[in-house]
């Protein structure tokens, strides 16, 4: 029956600390006392590097050079479905790629955006076209799981729904009564989630003093293996980005906003398909990484 009752703390999770500080309280005294034997054999000690160090070493501007593809910028897109852009009519919003030319273009020309960009400009348009909404939809569905721009996305969800409309929009599920169930997930509400990150710290120092069970060269044989394999991971992780699908329109050019805009305008459209989303990547950086994909 109910009953009224205060908050107590749960006896299971003091017992847990109770055990763990036998050991935890210590582990200071212990350390300092190793410290200071080591201290004093560090005249006998030699250190050297192994030659993978250095060949590491002279690969450290790598970084840089991965850090550099991520660039700061802005991406202007038309799509059939925004507000003055699209054509709408009864069987449909269109977009042909020629009115998509000149809606970017025209938007470059605009100099009442506050964040219209300025300078000189580097600029990757792309495009795609289809003349049915089913190819239209296929499409997208490949391009945005490789290259997801969020407008791209917005549009092969709804284009994705267009077509299937006919059919769900005769489905009428069954009403949910209130209140709702929600998903399963994890009861970590406070004070839980805090005893579980503060005591499960005390519980990773045990784990690190219980696993001087096994030796330091089996450890290295374990950290060997370890390392082996996440490197086999990460290859296989990047080489599975490479397995790209999905095909685009698109081209480079630089200059400020005036001057794309008039060589978007003379590259006119690839065709006059109905249906048709294109997009400009705008910095003022060289936007390498993504030149190399789409052009």
């Amino acid at each position: 029956m109910w009953k009224q009752s205060s908050l107590s703390w749960p006896s299971s999770s003091q017992a847990i600390q109770t055990s763990a500080e036998q050991v935890t309280d210590q582990i200071d005294t212990t350390m300092n006392d190793a410290v200071s034997r080591l201290i004093n054999l560090e005249s006998d000690a030699s250190y050297g590097r192994h030659s993978l160090s250095e060949e590491a070493s002279r690969l450290l501007g790598l970084r840089g050079d991965l850090e550099s593809l991520l660039r700061t910028g802005s991406v202007l897109t038309a799509t059939p479905y925004q507000f003055q852009v699209g054509t709408k009519l009864d069987s449909g919003c269109y977009l042909n790629s020629q009115a998509a030319v000149k809606v970017l273009s025209s938007k470059l020309r605009d100099h009442a955006d506050k964040y219209r960009p300025n300078g000189d400009l580097h600029c990757v348009a792309l495009m795609v076209t289809a003349s049915q909404l089913a190819q239209f939809v296929n499409q997208l569905a490949d391009l945005v799981s490789v290259f997801p721009i969020p407008d791209w996305c917005q549009v092969a969800r709804q284009t994705q729904v267009l077509v299937t409309n006919e059919t769900d929009k005769l489905h009428q599920p069954a009403v949910i009564v209130q209140p709702r169930f929600k998903p399963m997930a994890k009861l970590n509400a406070n004070p839980l989630h805090d005893a579980l990150h503060w005591q499960g710290a005390q519980i990773s120092t045990l784990e690190s003093l219980a696993d001087d069970a096994s030796n330091v060269i089996g450890k290295l044989q374990v950290l060997a293996a370890k390392r082996a394999s996440k490197l086999n991971d990460v290859k296989a992780q990047i080489n599975a980005l490479k397995n790209l699908k999905g095909s685009v329109y698109a081209f480079s050019v630089s200059g400020s906003a005036e001057s794309i805009a008039t060589q978007i305008s003379q590259a006119g459209a690839p065709n006059n398909h109905q249906f048709t989303v294109a997009s400009l990547l705008l910095s003022h950086e060289p936007i390498t990484f993504f030149e190399d994909l789409l052009c």
